[in-house]
């Protein structure tokens, strides 16, 4: 019997096999974005998985709409503030999800719940289809190889009955671990190259092609449940609110400007700009009055910026220990990621004053450089 995220698949199959239009989506990092793939538009796992669609397409007449709404430093934090805009008003038939890898960064306490938000998000109330894909970098600083977060997204993917694809477990069980050797150019250990898409492309197809081949008759494909179980660990990442300079106002604001956001290509090519706030003010701060149970800020990372300092105070006026944002990032030069850090996590919605400031806790703040958030991640529930 088939689990119940394979039924959905099938069922967006079938569209396809009716000749229908299907709209298929790539969420993740710059790993899906195809960062290291040249030319992006052909090399790319994404593309080259594109492809496999295209071609089905091809034989029954069905028109394939396919979105690679990869940004680089995706993670499922910063994804649950993207599923809105660019996956459910997308209209997603089948969402591909990468994650595993920015998420070895992510706070430990909290990816597992943003990996269950993304997928609640995307799943509850819809038929949307989803297939997990769990890539793996070469190794860590401490020469750990292949490190993901397979070990701790699949458990969750299984409780969902979402099918998945393991590059690592294919790579392995097909070969050796002396093949990751081709699959990256030196001194790159994050980002493959053009072997390492075609290999990830190629365990993806191969999977597609396998549903494709034992694809049921229409009126043997159960119909999707829209309903899902209980969370496995949390639903407050299913019920969020991104604040952003369109949708919050400040309410205190000295020095600060609208910008956090920087032209990142990635984002202006997937649309849906959301602009936050920048200063290069040393002791400017602004603050916002928000109202949940977990309270998070999103905001940018380069060599080109300064960090900043980020912390709560409750209606009573006790403030919460201070937070490090690191906004300056030594090893991305040039090269803009995104990044989380969780300030408020707990079991009731409560009103807070969210305060921002150029940091005193280190060393990187540096004169003539901005220090940003990009926004406010509110959980409702």
């Amino acid at each position: 019997m088939c689990k119940s995220g394979e039924i959905r698949i099938q069922n967006v199959l079938a569209k396809i096999r009716r000749g229908e239009s299907v709209t298929i989506a790539t969420l993740g990092g710059s790993i899906t974005t195809g960062y290291c793939s040249n030319p992006i538009g052909e090399k790319s796992w994404a593309a080259q998985t594109k492809n496999w669609f295209e071609n089905i397409a091809k034989k029954t007449g069905a028109k394939i709409n396919f979105l690679n709404e990869g940004v680089s430093g995706t993670d499922s934090a910063f994804a649950v503030a993207r599923v809105q805009d660019h996956i459910i008003k997308n209209k997603a038939d089948l969402v591909v999800l990468e994650f595993s890898v920015n998420d070895l960064w992510l706070e430990a306490a909290i990816r597992n719940k943003t990996y269950e938000g993304v997928i609640r998000q995307i799943m509850n109330n819809s038929e949307t289809a989803i297939l997990a894909l769990f890539i793996n970098i070469k190794c860590d600083d401490s020469g750990v190889e292949f490190p993901s977060q397979q070990k701790e997204q699949q458990p969750i993917c299984d409780y969902y009955q979402i099918p998945f694809v393991s590059w690592k477990d294919e790579v392995l069980a097909a070969g050796s671990a002396a093949d990751f050797e081709v699959f990256y150019d030196a001194p790159e250990t994050v980002h493959p190259n053009n072997a390492g898409h075609a290999s990830i492309a190629g365990f993806i197809c191969k999977k597609l092609q396998g549903y494709w081949d034992e694809l049921p008759a229409d009126k043997e494909i159960p119909a999707p449940n829209h309903t899902l179980p209980a969370p496995k660990e949390s639903d407050k990442f299913e019920f969020v609110e991104y604040y952003h300079k369109d949708n919050i106002k400040p309410a205190s604001n000295d020095g600060w400007e609208i910008g956090g956001t920087p032209e990142h290509d990635d984002w202006i090519v997937r649309g849906n700009v959301r602009q936050g706030w920048q200063t290069n003010k040393a002791d400017g701060e602004i603050t916002f009055e928000v109202e949940g149970s977990v309270i998070g800020v999103t905001y940018c990372e380069s060599d080109q910026y300064k960090n900043a300092s980020a912390w709560v105070s409750s209606p009573d006026g006790k403030n919460s220990n201070k937070i490090c944002l690191n906004c300056y990032s030594e090893i991305r030069k040039g090269y803009y990621g995104w990044a989380y850090k969780t300030l408020v996590s707990g079991d009731k919605v409560q009103k807070y004053i969210l305060h921002v400031k150029p940091s005193d806790l280190s060393d990187k703040d540096k004169e003539g450089k901005f220090c940003n958030i990009t926004g406010i991640i509110v959980s409702k529930k």
